[in-house]
């Protein structure tokens, strides 16, 4: 398989989990092993590399965000579930790339956890977005765009919060251009500057920024763990387990 093409379709699970409240397309680039590459190509502009993830990624996202939409409004629990497996599964990845357990690290995975917990929102609380003006679709590209490649930071998450998500699937859904180019030229910009501290972080202080990002994916599961038990959702919730498994091998 050319480099390309496997480029490609490893774009596509990062673009769905950038539609996925909870999940992280940041983090799914570390369970696909492409992450360093990504930001590499950001910062570098390098679009052998940005081009077919990108491409991929925006499959994903044209090919999930009315599914994903529906199956939460008609199985909530059993999709907060698998959302809540694919998160915990992810936080394996980062913590392995922690090198030392000490105070450092520590402290660090809790003030990641700690502000995750603070600033992570329970999908049952959100309310339907009103009108959304052009500026504000932009700025949500901006401080989406550091979500989608910040493990443990959920794209989707954050457009909840700025109350943005479903004003920005229907969007995609009914290929609204005048607000899919807006909101895609927030993302280019928050990209561009975001990777330059990405990048410097991950060659000089990798192993602390790792716990930092365990803490961070551990508290976003307070945006999914609000479901009632049953076999079907400890079912969706292994799932999820063994998805990121396979994904990560």
């Amino acid at each position: 398989m050319n480099k390309f093409l496997k480029l490609f379709i490893k774009g596509i699970p990062i673009g769905i989990s950038n539609t996925l409240p909870g999940v992280s397309g940041g983090t799914m680039a570390l369970v696909l092993d492409i992450y360093d590459d990504l930001i590499s190509g950001i910062k570098k502009i390098r679009l052998s590399i940005v081009g077919p993830i990108f491409f991929g990624a925006m499959i994903g996202v044209l090919g999930s965000s009315k599914i994903i939409t529906s199956l939460l409004e008609s199985y909530p629990n059993l999709i907060k579930a698998f959302l809540l497996g694919l998160i915990f599964a992810s936080s394996k990845v980062t913590f392995k790339q922690v090198k030392k357990i000490n105070l450092k690290t520590i402290s660090l995975c809790l003030v990641g956890l700690l502000l995750a917990l603070m600033y992570s929102v329970e999908l049952d609380s959100v309310t339907k977005a009103g009108a959304l003006s052009y500026f504000k679709i932009f700025f949500g590209g901006v401080i989406g765009s550091v979500a989608m490649i910040l493990p443990g930071v959920s794209g989707g998450t954050v457009l909840i919060m700025l109350g943005l998500y479903e004003g920005v699937l229907e969007a995609i859904t009914t290929f609204n251009l005048s607000v899919i180019a807006i909101f895609g030229l927030g993302v280019g910009s928050g990209l561009l500057i975001f990777s330059q501290i990405l990048f410097f972080l991950l060659n000089n202080f990798r192993s602390l920024l790792m716990a930092f990002l365990t803490g961070l994916i551990l508290g976003s599961m307070r945006s999914v763990i609000s479901f009632q038990l049953g076999i079907g959702v400890v079912i969706s919730f292994i799932l999820g387990v063994i998805i990121i498994q396979l994904l990560s091998e």
